[in-house]
């Protein structure tokens, strides 16, 4: 297992570059929450100034650097900045499981970018970052989180009653989970068969 910590990896698809978030992506995360269409599905509030975007940039870099949390920038060669975000918001070592979280900012919807992006996480997750089982929780409702995360392999495995304050109003979210063998059986499956 690489110590991704000590080197901070750059992941790429085929339309996309992840790369470590920095304080200076502020801009580019304040772009993506300032939508009331990408934060619907959130607990937190739209973002209306550009220091909560600055503001959530450091955070994200200061669990990077407490070793807690490794979230990448998506970048697309069409944008100069970052048009979204994808990883793990946890990571418990000692268990080998991690939660994802991602967004997208919304000119990019609906053309399969975040299906590369989480694709290509969880790919690393399981080859460099010894996980056994990766967990998403998605606010009931989310149709579109809820088919991402399906279509990457992820089972449904129950819902959390009132698991999400979210404007005032507890929400419940579905819980989906996919494990290393759920991982490793839908790879192979896919690999063409050889001749």
């Amino acid at each position: 297992m690489s110590d991704v910590f000590n080197d901070p990896p750059v992941l790429r698809t085929e339309r996309l570059v992840l790369r470590q978030i920095t304080e200076a992506d502020g801009e580019g995360l304040f772009a993506i929450f300032a939508d009331d269409e990408v934060t619907e599905h959130y607990a937190w509030e739209t973002f209306t100034d550009v220091g909560q975007g600055h503001a959530l940039a450091a955070r994200t870099a200061e669990q990077f650097e407490r070793r807690e949390a490794i979230r990448w920038g998506l970048v697309h060669p069409a944008s100069h900045r970052i048009i979204g975000t994808c990883g793990y918001t946890r990571w418990n070592q000692e268990d080998h499981f991690a939660m994802l979280g991602y967004d997208l900012a919304r000119p990019y919807w609906r053309r399969g970018l975040m299906s590369e992006a989480v694709a290509a996480v969880v790919q690393f997750g399981f080859e460099q970052m010894a996980l056994h089982r990766v967990e998403a929780t998605v606010l009931t409702g989310n149709i579109a989180s809820a088919v991402l995360l399906r279509r990457a392999g992820f089972q449904l495995e129950g819902v959390l009653r009132g698991r999400a304050l979210q404007r005032e109003t507890f929400r419940d979210m579905w819980m989906f989970g996919i494990t290393r063998d759920d991982w490793t059986t839908a790879v192979t499956s896919a690999d063409p068969p050889v001749s």
